[in-house]
């Protein structure tokens, strides 16, 4: 619930406006704002009587940093901060959605296969907390988002590093006490498995309503979670959700399963995982397409400042295609889940550009997805939400390229109008003009940064610059391809750079990044409009995409395979991070009779050379033309994939597909 602003209330935290007044937590107090472009964010000030104290400040400085540390689908996205303003402050995304205490509260336990998903939700979420070197030390039901797309954990505020000293003095507890762990009640250290612990509370209150050493007095909560077992009333002794919390609950941490063992559980054991196939995509909500909820339908991410709803909707993947969930507040069956859907469809589409999409790149985290487009603008997405975070204006004419830093904090874009630009990925600045030749530099066509970051590889129309990017200085020039570059990519271990052209000779090049030398030339007969260039994960093979997908031995510099499928000519393909698996798009296809051959992605066994699955897109508006996927791109844990849809001189689609 949004309160009015109070008399005494702030109307602006740094460059954002004060909406109103969403609640108070220990630290301080929580506000509904909205940022200078327009869009709907979480502010959390920290209270004046606190900010002076040196231990507060540290403890908020721990908080931020620990909430930009941390990526994944199943947590909260950091938009700005202010660590050392006279009253700290932090900007997170708003996400729609209930806390899962308000869903229980308001609508009763979850079954049984809906707790497994959201403990799966959970898991990968933690997994990726403890991967930073922190514990988040206070999971519970109020600090759980249950968003239309699944779960998020919120909440940061009493993160703490694994391997940092005591946060608190002997006896002090962190966290909520229901839910914390036999550690957290003394002075054991504190580490993942304390989070696991708790994760295990969590899950029984989902399926059962009620903390598992729930009491009406603190010590008695204290005395149950120590010496007693977990009450599990409601559960089937020995099934799988019983076993999967009780290993969770041991009291123990050195018995209990670490969040990537239990993920590993639930992927095995859950009912979802067991009804889709190993290489198509979960069938989830679209985000782009999920109607926004009113305000006092939403919850922010800190945890604990929510009131809880009267009624509740259950989010959508929670609720199987069956599901009866009644809505209290309209006296009849809530919405459920659609019924079981073609798991080859985009569970989303990103629409917002003006012209055609010319080129896609996911953050390092994954989390946010940039556009380029024939408009002259980048466009950076939030993936889970599907809302756009930031228009990026400054190019004068077709955006072509774009790739991220390994850190996640600039973005570099090349232009048609000759330049090579970078932005800062948080305030969404342009930090400078990298490259700008007017007269003698030629538009830039492609662009790939090396994995340590300290090399940017520009490609021309007719070469490639190889730029530092911390000082914009051009350190070599490759020349030899007689067509304008169409891709460019570093090996995994940085050492060589391979790079595509439109021309007939030696149109696949490897060179040297240490001395900018030629290394190997790669040719196919005939050959002459390759699209693309990529290293399989290993840095084993050479893929180039073009009349199918060719596949080098890096060895033996043999051609060992050519990937090919019912397009006459693929002009996008990415391996998927992690699997033997590469997809592959057409923008000229050949018209299979329902013409859905053009808006179609093929996924290779990239070991057996087979068609393993087919992907479909949604057609977009196109006034009857012929429709063509133009780009393709993974998201670094291979969990998405986005596609730019549209046909000649149309406004594209961007298309994610959702992968287990």
């Amino acid at each position: 619930m949004v309160e009015r602003l109070g008399p005494t209330d702030p109307t602006q935290v740094g460059p954002y406006r004060l909406d109103g007044r969403l609640g108070a937590g220990g630290m301080g107090q929580v506000f509904l704002g909205t940022s200078p472009a327009g869009r709907k964010v979480a502010v959390k000030l920290i209270r004046p009587e606190l900010a002076a104290a040196p231990q507060f400040r540290e403890r908020f400085a721990r908080e931020v940093d620990a909430a930009r540390r941390v990526g994944g689908f199943h947590t909260a996205q950091v938009v700005d901060a202010d660590p050392e303003a006279p009253s700290p402050w932090l900007v997170t995304e708003y996400i729609p959605g209930p806390t899962l205490q308000q869903v229980v509260t308001g609508q009763g336990p979850l079954a049984a296969d809906a707790v497994l998903r959201l403990g799966a939700g959970l898991a990968e979420g933690l997994a990726a907390i403890h991967r930073c070197g922190l514990v988040h030390r206070d999971l519970k039901p109020g600090n759980v988002i249950l968003a239309d797309d699944g779960p998020r954990i919120i909440d940061f505020g009493v993160a703490h590093a694994a391997d940092a000293g005591p946060m608190t003095r002997a006896g002090e507890i962190v966290g909520t006490f229901a839910y914390a762990s036999p550690e957290q009640m003394g002075s054991a250290p504190v580490s993942p498995a304390s989070d696991v612990f708790s994760l295990g509370s969590v899950l029984a209150f989902a399926a059962t309503g009620r903390g598992p050493f729930d009491s009406s007095t603190v010590p008695a909560i204290v005395h149950r979670i120590v010496s007693e077992p977990p009450r599990l009333t409601g559960l089937v002794d020995g099934d799988s959700l019983h076993s999967l919390i009780t290993a969770c609950l041991h009291k123990d941490p050195a018995l209990r399963p670490s969040a990537a063992d239990v993920l590993r559980q639930v992927s095995v054991t859950g009912p979802a995982a067991a009804a889709v196939p190993a290489v198509a995509p979960v069938p989830v909500p679209a985000p782009a397409v999920v109607p926004t909820p009113p305000v006092g339908r939403r919850a922010v991410l800190w945890g604990g400042i929510a009131a809880a709803a009267t009624a509740v909707a259950v989010p959508a993947f929670l609720l199987r295609p069956d599901s009866k969930a009644k809505d209290s507040s309209k006296g009849g069956p809530a919405p459920t889940s659609s019924p079981a859907r073609d798991v080859t469809k985009p569970v989303g589409q990103l629409s917002g550009h003006s012209s055609v999409v010319n080129c896609l790149a996911f953050s390092p985290d994954g989390r946010t997805l940039a556009s380029g487009s024939s408009d002259a603008t980048v466009r950076l997405w939030n993936v889970a939400s599907g809302r756009t975070v930031a228009t990026l204006k400054g190019h004068n004419s077709d955006v072509l390229a774009l790739v991220f830093s390994p850190d996640g904090s600039t973005l570099y874009t090349g232009s048609l109008d000759r330049t090579l630009r970078s932005w800062d990925v948080r305030t969404h600045a342009q930090k400078e003009v990298v490259l700008s030749r007017d007269g003698e530099y030629e538009g830039v066509t492609a662009l790939a940064i090396s994995p340590d970051g300290k090399t940017l590889a520009a490609g021309k129309e007719s070469g490639i610059e190889l730029v530092t990017p911390a000082t914009g200085e051009s350190t070599a020039t490759l020349e030899g391809h007689t067509g304008s570059l169409k891709g460019l990519a570093f090996s995994p271990d940085g050492k060589t750079l391979a790079s595509v052209a439109a021309d007939t000779r030696s149109a696949v090049r490897l060179w040297s990044t240490g001395t900018g030398r030629l290394v190997k030339t790669f040719s196919v007969d005939g050959e002459d409009n390759y699209g693309g260039v990529m290293f399989s994960p290993d840095g084993k093979v050479l893929a180039a995409v073009g009349n199918g997908i060719r596949l080098w031995d890096l060895d033996t510099g043999r051609l060992t395979s050519t990937l090919t499928d019912r397009h006459d000519h693929l002009s996008s393909a990415a391996y998927r991070p992690g699997k033997a698996v590469i997809a592959g798009a057409g923008a000229n296809p050949v018209e299979d009779a329902e013409g859905t051959l053009g808006k179609s992605v093929s996924l290779w066994d990239a070991s057996t050379g087979r068609v393993i699955g087919t992907l479909t897109g949604v057609a977009p508006d196109s006034h009857g033309a012929v429709l063509r996927i133009s780009v393709l791109a993974f998201s670094p844990d291979g969990t998405r994939l986005a596609a730019a849809l549209g046909s000649i001189g149309s406004v594209d689609s961007i298309q994610l597909w959702a992968f287990p």
